[in-house]
């Protein structure tokens, strides 16, 4: 069971004092709300700063239909976003600093940037694996009965 203990007037002033600190030195969600006309999050920050992301490009929210993202709940210490919906937690701080998911996430994003890439240096390399034979064939591996045991013959 939860013990409850009592709080003076002045702790509750310095609690509130070292809270009104720390939104000043790292910015909190104070509002937020989807765009459903251009698919983005816009985050409005206590320090007055206006964040927009696309909703789709974050971990979580990849599928979510725009009625999916219509509510938006902001945690209690600002710090975070929930999308009810879709049961998806956001924390603020990192969607600031470009991290939209998880280390894997992310790695398979920026994979898939660079997979279908088109750059000139890409093509040059290409065409000089081509030069060299190209990918390698896959070998096929079947087996063959001799009278002392099973023996492996490559195609």
């Amino acid at each position: 069971m939860t013990a409850f203990v009592d709080i003076t007037e002045h702790q509750m002033r310095e609690a509130e004092e070292r809270m009104s600190e720390h939104i000043a030195e790292h910015p909190v969600a104070v509002s937020v709300s989807f765009n459903p006309a251009d698919g983005r999050v816009a985050i409005e920050l206590s320090n007055g700063a206006l964040f927009a992301i696309p909703a789709r490009i974050i971990q979580g929210l990849e599928n979510a239909a725009d009625s999916d993202l219509e509510t938006i709940e902001i945690t209690a210490s600002g710090t975070g976003l929930y999308f009810p919906t879709v049961d998806a937690d956001i924390l603020v701080a990192p969607l600031l600093a470009g991290v939209l998911g998880s280390r894997s996430f992310m790695a398979r994003r920026l994979g898939k940037q660079g997979g279908a890439s088109r750059s000139e240096s890409k093509a040059a390399a290409a065409r000089a694996n081509g030069a060299r034979g190209g990918r390698p064939r896959k070998v096929t591996v079947e087996n063959e009965e001799h009278e002392g045991g099973a023996a492996i013959a490559k195609k």
